[in-house]
């Protein structure tokens, strides 16, 4: 155990440490962009933003967990699954062109048609990196892991700000997705001796069909409803009304995303050959959310404080509409590392049933709160949005604690904490 857990610290160390300093690079940029750009043109991509995160979903398959959890899994399961994603790749690309000019249509955006049919080659290029990616973290090398992230975030940040400068406008966002890929692609095929042998086993993909099917559809529902408000208000609303909220969601999620995936991907690699033994997945359970919410619980809440300046000086006052959506999704944003350590630990115990329930739970109640708050405006929308999170997060964390005996009681001595000192800083600051 001592080993395992000395190499948890060492990889969890170099995890956080890729995730903060992309997130760090990654905002950086972001501002930059958001400086030279108008909010309309962030809302046009936020509008395909669904299309896309469905196509990967697909593209993923669920098999790169699947990989994962999988102990004894062989060359020719790994090399099933990078021929099998390949092909789906070419299929999902053909599609999204095919079907760009009826999704320039819908939102009534002729410039959707091209946008849509030139960002589907990442969905090709994105087929070449799953594997890759899933052996690394397989192997806890995340070492590599970061090089090749970093690698990516540089390159493509710097493509689009020139591409920005250019004036190319709302194309110099693509060119950043599409420069993302392929750099990232080419990083992992230099840094990872792996390469896909010339075999391919249907029966092999079967034997982890059962598993990663039901991340699969999971991930398809999450993604849908992850990026429904989107769709939502791009349909209703202006592309510039959709670029102050996904705005606000950007800046949000680059501090409540960044640690708590990292974590969560450290700990589901490690662990999963340890998913019979109860006792130790409580301790790293309950370990896990004291750290991540020691964090998060008082960044968030001094975001909230000092949204208003930060926005204003950081991306001039064209962005200061987006600061009420920015401190109403940093509410959800407290609760995020409870539900990333959560499904991780369905997804180490292998219940991905329970995982598919649960988020088809969660998105009736997103559905129901869209009807009844749509006609109100976007804070309404967001209001249902802290709603659905608030009610999800009890029900998830009670039935993911029963499977190793974690309770809602335990989690609130685990939480509470941080949550007073945190409260106790912002009032500060609010005063101040």
């Amino acid at each position: 155990m001592s080993d395992i857990k000395q190499k948890t610290i060492n990889n969890m160390a170099w995890s956080v440490t890729e995730r903060l300093s992309l997130q760090v690079i990654h905002m950086g940029i972001s501002i930059v962009l958001a400086r030279l750009l108008e909010p309309s043109q962030f809302g046009l991509i936020g509008m395909l933003a669904i299309f896309t995160s469905i196509a990967q979903s697909i593209l993923d398959s669920g098999f790169g967990s699947a990989l994962i959890q999988k102990k004894d899994a062989t060359r020719t399961d790994a090399s099933s699954i990078f021929f099998f994603n390949l092909l789906i790749g070419i299929v999902l690309s053909g599609i999204l062109f095919i079907f760009a000019p009826s999704i320039a249509n819908f939102f009534n955006q002729p410039i959707l048609k091209s946008l849509t049919r030139v960002l589907s080659i990442t969905l090709i290029i994105n087929a070449f990196s799953l594997v890759q990616l899933s052996l690394l973290r397989k192997n806890l090398e995340f070492k590599k892991h970061f090089i090749v992230g970093i690698t990516a975030v540089l390159f493509s940040g710097l493509c689009a700000i020139i591409a920005a400068t250019l004036g190319i406008g709302v194309w110099s966002l693509v060119v950043q997705s599409i420069s993302f890929s392929l750099a990232q692609a080419v990083s992992l095929w230099i840094f990872n001796q792996w390469r896909p042998a010339l075999e391919f086993s249907l029966t092999s993909l079967k034997t982890m069909y059962s598993f990663g099917s039901k991340l699969l559809i999971a991930g398809i529902i999450e993604t849908i409803f992850k990026n429904l408000y989107q769709t939502f208000i791009g349909k209703t609303y202006s592309a510039s009304d959709l670029g102050y909220y996904t705005r606000a969601s950007t800046m949000e999620s680059a501090v409540s995303v960044a640690g708590s995936m990292a974590l969560g991907q450290v700990i589901f690699s490690a662990f999963a050959p340890y998913q019979d033994d109860n006792t130790t997945l409580k301790q790293v359970h309950s370990k896990t959310i004291r750290m991540s919410m020691f964090i998060i619980l008082p960044v968030m809440i001094g975001l909230i404080v000092v949204a208003k300046p930060l926005f204003v000086f950081l991306l001039t006052e064209k962005w200061a509409p987006s600061v009420p959506y920015f401190q109403l999704l940093c509410v959800i944003g407290m609760l995020f590392p409870i539900v990333v350590q959560n499904y991780n630990l369905l997804r180490i115990k292998g219940r991905t049933d329970l995982h598919l329930r649960l988020e088809i739970i969660k998105y009736a109640m997103t559905i129901i709160a869209i009807v009844l708050t749509y006609k109100f405006g976007i804070l309404a929308l967001i209001y249902g949005q802290i709603g659905v999170a608030l009610i999800s997060h009890f029900v998830v964390s009670y039935i993911a604690g029963r499977l190793v005996g974690y309770s809602l009681f335990d989690k609130f001595k685990d939480v509470f904490p941080s949550g007073a000192v945190s409260l106790f800083m912002g009032a500060v600051i609010f005063l101040v």
